[in-house]
């Protein structure tokens, strides 16, 4: 592997773990029955970040897969 692409395999699982560790806490405070009502800005707000974080993620596991893959082959 390229010394980019090994980096990426090492530091994706971290950056994969801190993404979820958003989303959980955006989905946490979204699960307030008031917060649409009483800021809708906030809620906005919140549901995009979720939407980019969860982008975000899906596109850094797959970016790990791929490397673990071509590492896998050229260790085999």
């Amino acid at each position: 592997l390229s010394y980019k692409d090994q980096r990426d395999l090492d530091l994706l699982p971290t950056r994969i773990e801190e993404l979820e560790t958003q989303i959980a806490r955006d989905e946490a405070a979204m699960a307030d029955p008031d917060l649409y009502a009483k800021q809708p800005a906030k809620f906005d707000a919140l549901m995009k970040a979720i939407e980019a974080a969860r982008a975000e993620r899906d596109a850094a596991e797959e970016r790990w897969l791929e490397l673990a893959e071509k590492a896998e082959g050229l260790a085999g």
